[in-house]
């Protein structure tokens, strides 16, 4: 079985890869157009819903593993309420000014291994993905969209992060470089990157994870093939903090990423 990645939350916008597609899906990730409430909003309920899917190809930070290609499929439904790619969905809670609030549920099946992925996973236990859930918000101006989020994983931990990313359109094509930044706890480090002492083992010795900073950059081309088609180009590099790469588990700094993805909106 190959390496299952961590992946930073934001298509290498170090919130989640689902966010940048949803921006290239539709530019309303977590709020209505009109301000206030949504509970309290009288405004039309507009549904778009769409399907697709895509690659990834990109490397694992575990040590003795190179490129590897994952299909991910592209569920994409967005109305009043609900905002939903991918495995993330957003509840929208309101708008105000340009300023977008969500509660976010998403779940992240790349995290986490087993210890026949690699062969410095061996002895390892394995490790699996998880349920994350908080805030999210998102503030859209003619300068830019600076989103963020603060996410719980139960016993797994916290992660929080902001982005940056502006689109800039040219006839069928638009080009949005992202640019990312990414906390996660010492309990997340710890669980993905540690190494209990039972685990320890001649060349990997027992460490305990501690918080890190991840930063990403990158930069999405969509095409626009029909009125209701899209191909999306991700490209991009993530760089772990050193509580990451401290480990005796990870062998690399950088890790580079690309994305190509079609989606069809059925309205």
């Amino acid at each position: 079985m190959p390496v299952r990645r961590i992946f930073l939350s934001t298509i290498l916008l170090g919130l989640s890869s689902e966010i940048a597609w949803a921006q290239g899906a539709d530019t309303d990730q977590t709020g209505t157009a009109n301000s206030g409430f949504t509970i309290l909003n009288n405004a039309t309920d507009v549904t778009h819903w769409g399907l697709g899917g895509g690659v990834s190809i990109g490397e694992s930070p575990y040590k003795g593993y190179g490129s590897k290609v994952e299909p991910f499929p592209l569920v994409y439904f967005d109305d009043k309420w609900v905002h939903l790619l991918g495995t993330t969905i957003d509840l929208k809670i309101g708008n105000w000014d340009g300023v977008s609030v969500a509660l976010r549920g998403r779940f992240n099946f790349g995290d986490g291994y087993k210890q026949s992925d690699a062969p410095i996973l061996n002895g390892m236990e394995d490790r699996n993905g998880a349920f994350w859930y908080g805030p999210a918000l998102a503030w859209r101006s003619a300068f830019g969209t600076f989103s963020g989020d603060y996410l719980l994983g139960g016993n797994k931990g916290e992660r929080a992060g902001v982005d940056y990313s502006k689109t800039f359109e040219m006839g069928t094509f638009s080009i949005t470089p992202h640019v990312g930044v990414e906390w996660l706890s010492g309990k997340y480090v710890d669980y993905y990157y540690g190494v209990r002492p039972s685990e320890a083992r001649p060349g990997r010795a027992a460490y305990t994870g501690r918080a890190s900073w991840n930063t990403s950059l990158g930069t999405r081309v969509d095409y626009n093939l029909t009125r209701h088609q899209r191909l999306l180009l991700d490209v991009g590099v993530s760089h772990f903090g050193g509580g990451i790469t401290d480990s005796p588990l990870v062998g690399k700094r950088y890790v580079p990423d690309i994305r190509i993805g079609y989606t069809y909106q059925f309205k």
